[in-house]
């Protein structure tokens, strides 16, 4: 999703709190209908799957960020790659998500491809991704509109050598580099009853669980990555992991944008952005490798009340998992959030360019909504 349409989003969802205008506090999930189509009938698992060729991966991935995007640098407390051992290096991954939109002056065709993070839970049906709410589907009221068409998850998604790959061979297929364990079709979305109700921010409960399923397998993804644990109701401070695919660098801490004192950076209002880090170190993320910040959260304001953790992961990671009990050796913890939106820079104007700007990370806390949500999808035929 580009950086003005989130601003845009953002704004809308702070003046329809402050009006009163808010979602129910509690209500059931809801299922999202998937409506892309092939040929006028519903799309299969396989057409979903084959829509995401090289090329389409490539277009989605290098939405917010230059060509010259590196994928690291030095490794510190805001962010480090994460290792490709453990479990963590297996069930977290990358969703390629089309959308349709209502704002056909960005996109005429009226479609979208964007990115978001997911992970894998255990389940009974051992096909649960856990993502955003805003990953599926995301509003401003009165005005654009953008609705999840068909998706996939790609769990391990390694991207190093995707242009490469995507250069040479534009509509190929991702192989054993770039989809280690395989290509995940979303077959079903179930979103939390406050999201379903006001999918902008508004009333929070900024979460979705999915059903995956791999065409041509009998296998189930839990299977093939193993699962992690999830849970609800736990405190919302303590040390924590967060996970994610970042890439859209309009919020990166490390960006040039974000460290030369008095440039305005993307935002409405524009805010003048300067984090103090040196020439050197300033870098850019480019989607393509997993990354993560582990530090202390701390449990947010009314109304949310949501963790919060000082992170350099930005956009493109929203729907990573956030961990408790953590293991870096095992890659193992128990998922009681996901990412979802930004807060706190003490040098914005107004809450609305400190949402937007950061530079915490929030994550959407894992209470009954998400456990309803949760438990629709593991519930579910995939």
């Amino acid at each position: 999703m580009r950086a003005l349409r989130r601003v845009a989003v953002v704004a809308a969802a702070m003046s329809m709190t402050v009006a009163g205008m808010t979602a129910p506090a509690s209500a059931a999930a809801a299922q999202l209908p998937l409506a892309w189509e092939v040929g006028g009938q519903p799309a299969t698992a396989q057409q979903v799957v084959d829509y995401w060729d090289l090329g389409a991966l490539k277009f989605a991935n290098d939405q917010g960020h230059a060509p010259s995007a590196v994928s690291s640098g030095h490794d510190d407390a805001l962010s480090s790659p994460t290792p490709k051992t453990g479990l963590s290096a297996k069930t977290v991954g990358k969703m390629f998500i089309l959308k349709s939109t209502t704002n056909t002056a960005e996109a005429p065709e009226g479609e979208i491809k964007t990115t978001c993070s997911g992970n894998v839970v255990v389940s009974g049906n051992k096909s649960v991704v856990l993502t955003a709410g805003h990953c599926a589907v995301v509003k401003i009221p009165f005005s654009t509109e953008e609705v999840m068409l068909n998706g996939v998850f790609i769990p391990g998604f390694d991207g190093t050598t995707l242009d490469a790959e995507a250069a040479a061979d534009p509509d190929g297929y991702p192989d054993a580099q770039i989809a280690p364990y395989g290509v995940w079709a979303v077959t079903n979305v179930f979103l939390t009853g406050a999201w379903n109700a006001a999918p902008f921010f508004a009333a929070g409960q900024d979460m979705a669980a999915l059903t995956v399923r791999k065409p041509g397998s009998s296998q189930r993804i839990e299977d093939v990555t193993g699962g992690q644990q999830v849970a609800f109701n736990r405190p919302r401070a303590g040390q924590r992991t967060v996970i994610g695919y970042p890439q859209d660098n309009t919020r990166a801490w490390y960006h040039a944008s974000r460290n030369t004192p008095g440039v305005p950076v993307n935002s409405t209002p524009p805010a003048p952005i300067n984090h103090g880090v040196p020439v050197s170190d300033q870098r850019e993320n480019d989607g393509k490798v997993m990354i993560e910040t582990t530090g202390t959260a701390w449990q947010g304001s009314f109304p949310y009340l949501d963790p919060q953790l000082a992170s350099a992961l930005s956009a493109g990671s929203s729907g990573g998992p956030w961990f408790e009990e953590y293991d870096p050796v095992t890659g193992e913890g128990i998922q009681t959030a996901v990412s979802s939106r930004f807060d706190g820079d003490p040098i914005a104007p107004n809450v609305i360019a400190g949402w937007y700007e950061g530079p915490n990370l929030v994550g959407t806390y894992f209470e009954a909504q998400q456990q309803e949500a949760y438990q629709a999808a593991a519930a579910a035929t995939p």
